[in-house]
């Protein structure tokens, strides 16, 4: 843009900041080299009107001559110094609006993707020396919901303005294969590459699933006495027996044990500690009630809908599966994530796996992950979960721990074994992955 147009856009008042500040400089100058200038033709006229005048000797040409040429010699120098001043403003002008361009470059470059970043779910935000924020966050979730698919490595690359690039990496295995996934995450909004990984078991993989009842009484009492429907995944208890003779025999499952009679937790741990290597899954898991399942909580004013059983799913592992090298707020969630990289350098397993069988040391990590889980409204927004984790929690707190079914991985063989206990109802299966 010429400084013709920059003027006439100043005339019109559309100019501001910098560039508004410049002109203004720029006029004022001119107008004081326009003053000097004045005032030096003045003197130069006055000084050859007094030549002039005393020009009467008849020589009145030569001063006046010289006087001219005096003037001729001090218009060129002047004129120099002024374009030379003018070329200086110019240079100033244009040098600080390159700044601002700059500037205005830098900040598009490398500030304003992580302003715009800041309003949204971020996976890659430190969580300890050497975790980030997703990865504490799945582990925590995959322990919960996901039996078997255990997973707490997540490698975050920022693509700036609210998206990333992820890879949840699988680093140990239960079968023999590993299965790494890929994904990314827009302002919030997670895509996987192969979503059917990571979703949660179908809501009736137990077949306590919306029965009419609590742990007072056992399935099979409550199902033939009330008349009630089966309505697990797997089918009726009979159809359940004769899936499980279809199985492949070198194939690893997750398997889905519902309990016929619920069980305080320490008598559970008690139940399956005697099970035998034969009949005992590997990668323990147990399903714990969050609400509607203690005998004696409800209310004779109850509906028939709030006396119905709500099996969500939930749980936590009773076995010191794998090591996390995580951190978090540990008095905030006192063991949170068990079999962490310190208790592990501190040679602490041992006890802690002890600790794993009182239902005091489980409930305070069971509670720990629902407390937990409910402070991640921005990833429970992005896994799709409406579930109110922090009511389970005054739930646990209050009534203990009840399980009434648990989880693990197993062979047929296994299955084959599992399934003639008197306290099975029944055994789903899924292959794993």
């Amino acid at each position: 843009m010429g400084y013709r147009e920059l003027l006439d856009l100043y005339k019109n008042g559309r100019l501001d900041g910098s560039v508004k500040e410049q002109i203004e400089a720029d006029i004022e100058k001119q107008e004081a080299i326009s003053e000097y200038l004045f005032e030096q033709e003045e003197a130069i006229s006055a000084n050859l009107f007094e030549q002039e005048k005393d020009a009467g000797n008849g020589m009145a040409g030569m001063p006046s001559d010289a006087a001219k040429s005096g003037s001729r010699q001090v218009q060129p120098d002047f004129a120099r110094m002024v374009n030379r001043s003018i070329r200086r403003a110019f240079l100033r002008m244009w040098a600080a609006a390159a700044a601002f361009a700059l500037a205005g470059v830098l900040l598009v470059l490398f500030v304003l993707p992580k302003a715009v970043s800041s309003f949204y779910y971020n996976p890659g935000a430190p969580s300890g020396e050497s975790g980030n924020q997703m990865s504490l966050d799945l582990q925590v979730y995959t322990e919960m919901r996901l039996p078997g698919y255990n997973r707490d490595t997540v490698i975050v690359q920022d693509r700036g303005y609210g998206n990333y690039d992820i890879q949840i990496q699988q680093w140990y295995s239960l079968n023999r294969t590993v299965t790494n996934l890929s994904g990314r995450i827009s302002r919030g909004n997670l895509t996987l590459y192969d979503p059917n990984l990571l979703n949660p078991p179908a809501g009736n993989v137990f077949a306590w699933f919306q029965i009419n009842g609590d742990s007072s009484d056992s399935l099979t009492e409550l199902i033939d006495r009330q008349h009630q429907t089966n309505s697990c995944a797997a089918g009726s208890r009979e159809d359940a027996a004769k899936l499980l003779h279809v199985l492949d025999e070198d194939a690893f499952y997750v398997a889905y044990v519902t309990l016929d009679k619920m069980m305080p937790y320490e008598t559970f741990i008690q139940y399956v500690n005697g099970l035998g290597d034969s009949r005992r899954l590997g990668y323990l898991w147990c399903a714990t009630c969050t609400e509607n399942g203690i005998a004696g909580v409800k209310s004779g004013e109850n509906t028939p809908m709030e006396s119905r059983f709500q099996a969500k799913n939930l749980g936590f592992s009773c076995d010191l599966n794998a090591s996390h090298f995580l951190d978090w707020d540990r008095e905030a969630y006192p063991q949170l994530v068990l079999w962490d990289n310190d208790t592990m350098e501190q040679g602490l397993g041992d006890e802690q796996e002890k600790a794993l069988q009182t239902e005091a040391f489980a409930k305070t990590h069971f509670t720990s992950m629902l407390r937990y889980l409910d402070g991640q409204k921005d990833f429970l927004k992005m896994m799709g979960e409406t579930y109110d984790y922090g009511r389970a929690a005054e739930y646990v707190e209050k009534n203990g721990l009840m399980i009434y079914g648990f989880a693990g991985v197993g062979t047929k063989e296994t299955l084959l074994q599992l399934i003639k206990e008197p306290s099975v109802y029944e055994i789903y299966t899924q292959k794993l992955r």
